[in-house]
């Protein structure tokens, strides 16, 4: 099971890395509106986060990446990709149909806290670095 979801993760970072090719040139989709110009794009961005709130899917990453692709995943759970934006200090997505919204904020370079809009619930996250492998459940 955990090879196999490595495996789905993997797939989906090169798939996000290749972008689409048309006629040799990469295909670059605009941002969703409100969202920051590229050279504007908070520090979090290009880095992969580990989950660490208690309660957590073991191994939960979240991934923002520069053309606006939020890449979820966990070790017992498949991998999700969703659209992202910024509005203000908030993140905005997507999952399965249902809008989400949060508050961001950085304590420090390698901590990220994400606080659900209208929720009194926060998330922890704190940069992953390589290796890292699945913990044992």
């Amino acid at each position: 099971m955990v090879r196999r979801t490595l495996l789905w993760l993997t797939a989906a970072l090169v798939l996000c890395a290749c972008g689409e090719q048309t006629t040799g040139r990469r295909v670059v989709q605009p941002p969703p509106a409100g969202a920051a110009a590229q050279d504007e794009l908070p520090p979090f961005v290009g880095r992969v986060w580990r989950l660490i709130t208690p309660g957590s899917a073991p191994g939960s990453l979240r991934i923002f990446l520069e053309d606006r692709t939020l890449v979820m995943v966990s070790c017992v759970e498949p991998y999700r990709l969703a659209k992202w934006g910024i509005a203000g200090s908030n993140i905005r997505w997507l999952e399965s149909t249902i809008p989400i919204e949060v508050e961001y904020e950085m304590p420090s370079p390698d901590e990220l806290v994400l606080r659900i809009a209208g929720q009194d619930r926060e998330q922890t996250l704190v940069a992953a670095s390589a290796p890292y492998v699945c913990p044992e459940r």
